[in-house]
């Protein structure tokens, strides 16, 4: 065994760990100069920490109606006018934009982790397992998200927002694909075999030699399926599936301002405009993410 400065080997934890967070500083770096990449998440971060800010940036009740002060025009009073019962939008926006965004993020997170815990499973244990687990995943695949968002919403209450369960049921197996085939193409490695002849355990070859290397794809399709799952709650809420009024959400204010689209469409204009800008700026830092963990792909 190579004896390396300081004491310590070619294959030590040291040095694996070493070379592990190189690579992550290196991606950073990368990331770093893809200007469009870094602007894409600046303005994502600020629709989202001005949404979670939202009670110290509008005074406005986003419930309270106003019969006197009905479609009003953008103006100093209200930024972005009122609505068809005198709320403002902008704070209707931001309280939204809380709503949204949370079931999104919580969405995406559930999936990530119930995806990749159970194509972790299946690409690394193989067999009997990856035979079981493959048709139960094709089987959700098939499922309309609707329909599951309906089964949730009648099972634990209707408005509450407990379709975010559907969406990330549905998106369990998209994660759990990947994270399977990662595992598989790794576990065909030669250095994880050098791992099991030097008699390291399943628990050790998944915490030192996969985890790492699933990391960057799984980060990168965390992303898309941010988007996705925005996406997918602002058309449940334009459907009606999902939150009561008055209680604000992107798609359910779209729905409301398409009744009067053509006397006032800056209505349901700038809903739009916001619900484009996010998934617009998700997907494109995506692509910078996805050059920056893996520069083959770039080429």
């Amino acid at each position: 065994m190579v004896e390396q400065a300081g004491g310590a080997t070619k294959d030590s934890p040291e040095l694996r760990s070493m070379s592990s967070r190189n690579i992550w500083i290196e991606a950073l770096k990368r990331l770093g100069k893809n200007k469009t990449a870094v602007v894409c998440l600046f303005i994502f971060v600020i629709i989202c920490l001005a949404c979670a800010f939202a009670p110290f940036i509008t005074t406005y009740d986003y419930a309270k109606i106003n019969a006197d002060n009905t479609l009003q025009m953008p103006s100093r009073e209200h930024i972005l006018g009122t609505d068809n019962l005198g709320r403002d939008l902008f704070t209707r926006l931001l309280y939204g934009g809380r709503l949204t965004l949370r079931i999104a993020f919580v969405s995406t997170i559930i999936a990530t982790a119930v995806g990749g815990a159970v194509g972790l499973i299946a690409g690394f244990l193989g067999g009997w397992a990856d035979f079981v687990i493959t048709p139960v995943l094709d089987t959700i695949a098939s499922v309309p998200v609707l329909l599951l968002a309906v089964v949730c919403e009648a099972l634990f209450g209707w408005g509450l927002g407990n379709f975010m369960y559907a969406i990330a049921f549905a998106a369990v197996p998209q994660f759990a694909r990947l994270v399977r085939a990662s595992v598989m193409n790794i576990m065909g490695s030669e250095y994880i075999e050098a791992a099991r002849a030097l008699g390291v355990s399943n628990v050790g070859i998944v915490l030192r030699h996969v985890l790492h290397n699933i990391a960057p794809p799984l980060i990168v399709r965390f992303t898309s399926g941010l988007s996705e799952s925005l996406l997918i709650c602002t058309v449940m809420g334009y459907l009606g599936v999902g939150i009561n009024p008055p209680t604000p959400e992107w798609g359910l204010i779209v729905y409301m301002a398409g009744r009067i689209m053509r006397s006032n469409p800056q209505l349901i204009i700038i809903p739009c405009l916001v619900i484009i800008l996010c998934v617009i700026s998700i997907n494109l830092f995506g692509d910078g993410l996805r050059d920056a963990l893996d520069p083959r792909e770039s080429v």
